[in-house]
């Protein structure tokens, strides 16, 4: 046996490596409880903060779907108190608990996951609207009127409680397939790396499209999300957390072509701010 493969092994026998490779498994049992338990309910605590009363925590029922990835996918009306909230402070949770032990609730899973909700945008349209209807059929006459829309919560983290001592935080990435979204938008497989790029080396051109694009100043802001129809950023300000949505003048299909566009938006941002 070589000394490198000797080496190698004494390390992944090594208590630390077990320890990880056994909070690893833990981990990924965990996050398929909660999609298991995700995909098994229908409805759900949506909270939001209130524009009304000044943030104050705002509780609605909220029937949900699920994306592609796994993300929450909501339905909710243009004039409903909650879709006023969003609008107003991106930030949400959205409480699931096992309805089948409604009898003892404290003793059955339940779990809050929290993020950003952020309007459906047009590479995931028609896949989220098949994806609601075929789990509540008898919304087909809302999908008519104009003052629904689809909503998906952007998820940051997720409290899982399996039951009695079962307590766990779990990272978006434990239970979100964001891989998922290529089959519907080219630039998928990048999101992760251009938002990265863009939060740690261009913080600057983010603040700017806000100030410039939507008229938001901003005392920091954070991208979330790209497509190649264009970006989402939450820009934090006194009042709260606001979604900002900007199209890209017209469609990118590359990670140079999304560069080229950023690259032309802080231009024009710069000429208008």
């Amino acid at each position: 046996m070589s000394k490198q493969r000797a080496i190698a092994l004494l390390h992944l026998c090594s208590p630390a490596s077990l320890t990880y490779h056994v909070l690893d498994m833990a981990i990924n049992k965990q996050g398929e409880e909660v999609r298991a338990l995700l995909e098994t309910e229908r409805n759900g605590m949506l909270c939001t903060l209130s524009k009304k009363f000044a943030g104050w925590p705002f509780g609605s029922i909220a029937p949900y779907a699920m994306t592609a990835a796994g993300e929450p996918l909501l339905f909710i009306s243009d004039i409903a108190e909650h879709t006023r909230n969003l609008r107003t402070d991106a930030r949400a949770s959205l409480l699931i608990q096992d309805t089948s032990a409604l009898d003892d609730p404290q003793a059955g899973a339940r779990v809050t996951i929290m993020g950003y909700a952020l309007p459906v945008t047009r590479p995931y349209l028609e896949d989220a609207g098949g994806r609601y209807l075929s789990r509540f059929p008898n919304s087909a006459s809302y999908f008519e009127a104009h003052d629904f829309s689809l909503y998906r919560i952007k998820v940051t983290q997720i409290r899982y409680i399996g039951g009695f001592g079962e307590i766990y935080w779990l990272g978006a990435g434990d239970v979100i397939d964001i891989g998922a979204d290529s089959t519907f938008d080219i630039i998928a497989p990048h999101i992760e790396m251009i938002c990265s790029h863009m939060n740690e080396d261009h913080p600057d051109a983010l603040i700017a499209y806000a100030a410039a694009f939507a008229e938001t100043r901003a005392d920091s802001a954070e991208m979330i999300h790209v497509d190649s129809y264009g970006f989402d950023m939450i820009a934090v300000h006194d009042s709260g957390h606001k979604h900002i949505r900007i199209d890209f003048p017209s469609p990118v299909t590359t990670t140079d072509e999304v560069r080229a566009a950023m690259v032309d938006l802080v231009r024009r941002a710069r000429q208008v701010i």
